[in-house]
């Protein structure tokens, strides 16, 4: 298997605690363009960085220099790693410190939700990522302490979902898309196309957040968010293609369309959560 070289020579790695397949492969979403990710977990205090360095080189088929990102040179959540070519198969290498997180996965079990800016997450990077990465890493190799079976524990403590994290997510991100909607709608008036797409896709982007948490399912990124809430139990009918509609026209310049297709799906979103749990007071 084309993981078990990689396993074997980085968990010699003096400070590496664990190695997770994670991605499109751990959720068997994978087709032929998927790559593989590879989850690094590791003890900041202790990890020979150099070794790893030099272990990243020897695994990539060029045998490249300077391949590691060393931890925060992506950012804070990102938090380094590698892109490597392995037999041929285009592989991430993402670096996690298992000390945060850990301290992560317990605010957000207690509902305690962030999102930030981060490269390449055009939302941003909401810490329910480091959740949904626990839930569905698929561990292929633990030191004697099993760091990952205990952050899965600790995941599941409150339930397979957490309440509170339920509730927090559709909180904050129906907040979210309400207000996007609300900035949007004065830039599609004026004929400000690019700042009214980028406010609809926070709106949509938010709406997925609060979806996938209506139905107690993890959302790793905004990367096939949309298409993947057309199989869930509670959500509105048609709502990628609907999208899509809006986003045409905007485009368009055609604002009044955009925003009957936009307040419709939002009053649909407001009434799912309606039929399962009273939205919070000054939600807005």
């Amino acid at each position: 298997m084309l993981t078990d070289k990689i396993v074997e020579s980085i968990s010699t790695v003096q400070g590496v605690k664990a190695i997770a397949l994670g991605g499109s492969q751990s959720r068997r979403e994978a087709d032929k363009q998927s790559d593989y990710d590879i989850g690094v977990y590791y003890d900041a205090d202790t990890l020979d960085i150099t070794a790893l360095a030099q272990c990243l080189k020897e695994l990539d088929d060029g045998h490249k220099d300077n391949l590691l990102n060393f931890p925060g040179k992506w950012g804070p959540w990102i938090n380094g790693g590698a892109w490597l070519t392995f037999d041929g198969m285009p592989v991430d290498v993402l670096l996690r410190d298992i000390r945060r997180v850990e301290a992560v996965l317990q605010d957000c079990i207690e509902g305690n939700i962030t999102i930030d800016y981060q490269c390449g997450h055009p939302f941003g990077f909401a810490n329910t990522i480091y959740a949904a990465e626990t839930h569905y890493c698929k561990p292929l190799w633990q030191d004697k302490s099993v760091p990952l079976n205990r952050l899965k524990a600790l995941l599941y403590s409150k339930g397979e979902y957490s309440p509170q994290m339920r509730e927090a997510v559709v909180k904050k991100f129906l907040w979210e898309a309400w207000f996007s909607l609300a900035c949007g709608r004065k830039a599609a008036f004026r004929g400000d196309v690019n700042y009214a797409m980028g406010s609809i896709f926070r709106a949509v982007c938010s709406w997925a957040e609060v979806l996938y948490a209506l139905n107690n399912r993890y959302l790793m990124n905004e990367k096939g968010a949309l298409k993947g809430i057309s199989g869930f139990e509670i959500k509105p009918i048609d709502m990628e293609a609907r999208v899509k509609t809006a986003y045409k026209f905007i485009a368009d310049e055609d604002a009044e369309k955009a925003y009957q297709v936009l307040d419709e799906l939002h009053g649909k979103v407001e009434g799912l959560i309606n039929e399962i749990q009273p939205i919070p007071t000054g939600i807005r």
